[in-house]
């Protein structure tokens, strides 16, 4: 019995021979083509999910308008999540019926129309298993197929998101909202990031991507969304939609807060914030420093004046890049006297090389009382003691540029503790602060070129496996150089500072304001000591 998915007509039924003949190569197939699982106690099913069959064939024409599709899987399905990934364009009524691993699918066709059915990478076997890439089966009622295609990619956090939601809007027939009312054509990402959309009529297409933590089905305010920078022009040729780079929410969850001594509150938000896009007023109280915690960027410090023991204090204002975020609760002020000593967090750059013109960060658990730093470093038979100039970027971030870049060879740099203390006079708690480290004899390069599809200055990054990202600024795109890179495999990206704000515009949905364009690279990029990679390519579209 089919069971519904959205209202629809009653029922329909196979014909008797088509039936009998689905049964028999059902059979066949389970009999020849199904996986042979090993005992129970025995090695996990890893194996994704495939499709084995479908009716009608791929393309077919002229398809009868009491037409059912049928899906048949490699395997059993969990046949909820399944459903929640199919999808079918022109939107409708479907209706729904398994029988074992063979999905049928009613749906109410019209004469002379192409129908684009789509099996998304959220469908998953019972072991949990997805289908590696979407499955698309395009047929028409009528005597020819629309030919239009566009691809993409979907990122987040610059790394290929799968089963990210991706709908397009046909903008020559659509007359409804963006992001509220159901699309034109629907699909997910694959693992690799990619999606595709086949079998268009030729117009002008509006995409975007959404990642449905709630599994709603909805691009919901505290979900990830990714906007366009433009729309798609679809005709005979395939296009290519360009990348669509996921960004967090807006206004992140304020999780608690607290007041930690006298002088300090803590902020802990359900995921890292930007501090210097933070806006925070304390009722009765002066703030007067704001800063994250080093490996903890969810947690907020903020320096206060004197607090008052027991006294009952609001946050009048806190607002993320404008955008305010509520918190009702009173804190009551704290009397306890700071006595714990701060602690060194570690360095930046943290890996066990660096190029010759890098620069120190030293890292620290708190804010710190900034003091002249010119004779930290202790020379020894054993330690260097480079000549340079200290910096206070941060409370608790002390940075230290050489006066030259640093020959290669091994290091092995002694700081003086006694000079580091916290603003309320604690010491640091080590005794001893050693770095060693590595300067590599040879950098990399990236060269290339970037096509950028708007004006404004173009920012290129590119993201070490150990997590330090290179960046430079250009004057529109162009030619790019990415030199002074340790030895390694990169993630490259760029993107059209349009609005000179220097930050990536993510747009808005309601209203709707595009994104400033973006682009990254397909491939990782692997360097060798000294190698020079050139003519690489990246579309910010």
């Amino acid at each position: 019995m089919l069971t519904s998915r959205l209202p629809a007509a009653s029922p329909r039924f196979f014909p008797l021979p088509r039936l009998l003949s689905s049964l028999v190569f059902l059979g066949v197939f389970l009999l020849g083509c199904a996986k042979v699982g090993p005992p129970t106690g025995g090695p996990v099913d890893k194996d994704p999910p495939e499709i084995a069959s479908h009716y009608p064939p791929a393309d077919a024409l002229q398809v009868a308008l009491d037409t059912e599709v049928e899906i048949i899987f490699s395997e059993a399905m969990d046949r909820r999540r399944t459903e929640e990934a199919l999808f079918v364009s022109p939107a409708g009524p479907m209706r729904l019926g398994w029988t074992g691993q063979r999905l049928r699918v009613a749906l109410p066709l019209a004469e002379g129309r192409t129908y684009v059915l789509t099996v998304g990478t959220g469908a998953r076997d019972l072991r949990g298993n997805s289908l590696e890439q979407s499955f698309t089966l395009a047929f028409a009622t009528g005597d020819k197929l629309d030919k239009g295609v566009f691809r993409g990619r979907v990122y987040r956090a610059h790394q290929p998101e799968a089963r990210a939601h991706v709908w397009a809007y046909d903008l020559g027939t659509f007359a409804g909202r963006v992001g509220l009312d159901e699309p034109s054509y629907q699909t997910q990402s694959g693992t690799d990031g990619a999606y595709e959309f086949a079998r268009l009529a030729p117009g002008r297409y509006r995409v975007l991507a959404f990642v449905d933590e709630d599994r709603n089905a909805l691009p919901d305010p505290g979900e990830w969304l990714a906007l366009p920078a433009g729309d798609v022009e679809v005709g005979e040729e395939a296009a290519v939609a360009g990348d669509l780079a996921l960004a967090a929410p807006e206004v992140p969850e304020l999780v608690r807060v607290q007041a930690v001594h006298a002088r300090r509150w803590l902020l802990i938000f359900g995921e890292a914030v930007d501090v210097a896009a933070l806006a925070l007023a304390i009722g009765g109280l002066a703030v007067e420093a704001i800063y994250a915690a080093p490996d903890e960027p969810q947690k907020v410090y903020v320096e206060t004046e004197l607090q008052e023991q027991g006294r009952e204090y609001s946050v009048e204002q806190l607002a993320l890049a404008g955008e305010s975020i509520g918190w009702d609760e009173p804190v009551r002020g704290s009397s306890r006297t700071d006595r714990k000593g701060p602690s060194f967090v570690g360095r930046r750059p943290a890996g066990a090389r660096l190029a010759p013109g890098d620069s120190l960060h030293l890292l620290f658990s708190e804010a710190m009382r900034p003091a002249g730093l010119d004779s930290f470093w202790i020379a020894s038979d054993s330690t260097q003691a480079p000549v340079g100039t200290w910096q206070w970027p941060a409370l608790n971030r002390a940075l230290f540029v050489s006066a030259e870049p640093l020959t290669p060879g091994p290091y092995r740099l002694q700081g003086r503790p006694a000079l580091l203390a916290d603003r309320a006079g604690n010491a640091l708690e080590d005794s001893l602060l050693l770095l060693s480290f590595e300067v590599v004899e040879e950098t990399a390069a990236i060269r290339g070129r970037i096509e950028a599809s708007a004006q404004g200055r173009v920012r290129i990054e590119a993201l070490g496996e150990d997590g330090r990202i290179y960046g430079r600024w250009f004057d529109g795109g162009g030619d790019f150089a990415l030199d002074d890179l340790l030895p390694g495999t990169y993630a490259l990206w760029a993107f059209v500072d349009r609005d000179g704000d220097g930050a990536r515009g993510v747009g808005t949905l309601h209203p709707f304001a595009p994104a400033e364009a973006y682009g990254r690279y397909g491939e990782l990029v692997k360097l060798a000591s000294g190698q020079r990679v050139e003519q690489l390519e990246i579309r910010c579209r």
